[in-house]
């Protein structure tokens, strides 16, 4: 057993020579003799070329071996001369060194917001008949085309202007009785561009609705309609990290009449306004 014991714990109190040993008796009745041995902690192991001292005191000394492979490697890779260290402070520089100057071309070349407005050009069809609808039910139907004109003011001297496709609707009250969806468009910089659009139905049954835009058309104040606009436009700094939005909301209060024209209506006045 003590053998077995010895093997798996290399530890051994040795007893400087310099001293005799004392007896079992004289042991117990005097244990500050005991204290005043000076002992050496040693710690063999099969590889004495990798010990190393650690603490060296008056009177006792403890030699003590370390042999963590793993922990060498770790301090191995965050010292100074570490290959992957200086790798990674060059990294970091250059990141740090491009985020700045990014920011600073950013600031320097801030592009100005875009002035968007909307007009209607003119009313290519606006004619309500009586028809039946799918269901042979009989009621007004419209036919219905319009070109608003898109005017973008682009003041960035450096970069473009990217428009998401526009979303465009027509109200009768409350009553959304045209939409449509546009395409993407791209305004130059430092120039005013018009972008012409298209919005219309065919042979749409309107119902009760009908009869009262009819009857308004004919009369002078007018057909009251209501055009609304919304797209996203974007400057692209760099690619996709500089990328300022902007939400343009836009309205267009129109009045159409077609007095002693024939089933032509036409535009007799409109405000358009920027909501937001």
């Amino acid at each position: 057993m003590e053998r077995r014991e010895e093997e798996h714990y290399s530890n051994y109190f040795v007893q400087s020579p310099s001293s005799g040993f004392p007896d079992q008796e004289s042991e117990f009745q005097s244990p500050s003799q005991y204290d005043s041995v000076p002992l050496v902690l040693i710690r063999l192991d099969e590889s004495p070329k990798h010990s190393d001292f650690l603490k060296y005191s008056e009177n006792k000394c403890v030699f003590e071996y370390d042999d963590d492979d793993e922990e060498k490697r770790l301090m191995s890779l965050r010292s100074p001369k570490s290959g992957w260290w200086i790798v990674l402070q060059i990294l970091w520089r250059f990141l740090f060194s491009f985020g700045v100057a990014l920011l600073v071309f950013y600031i320097a070349t801030q592009p100005p917001h875009p002035n968007i407005s909307l007009r209607i050009g003119r009313i290519n069809q606006f004619i309500l008949q009586e028809g039946v609808d799918s269901h042979g039910v009989t009621t007004m139907l419209l036919t219905f085309n319009c070109t608003p004109n898109l005017i973008v003011d682009n003041k960035s001297n450096v970069f473009g202007l990217h428009i998401h496709p526009p979303s465009l609707k027509f109200f009768f009250g409350p009553l959304n009785f045209a939409k449509m969806k546009g395409t993407k468009l791209y305004a130059s910089s430092h120039e005013s561009t018009t972008f012409q659009l298209y919005i219309g139905t065919k042979n749409l049954a309107m119902y009760g609705a009908g009869r009262e835009m009819a009857d308004m058309l004919q009369s002078k104040a007018g057909l009251p309609l209501i055009l609304r606009m919304n797209l996203i436009s974007d400057f692209r700094v760099v690619w996709n990290i500089i990328n300022p939005k902007y939400h343009h909301n836009l309205e267009c209060l129109l009045f159409l009449s077609n007095i002693g024209r024939h089933n032509q209506a036409t535009v007799v006045r409109q405000k358009c306004r920027l909501v937001s």
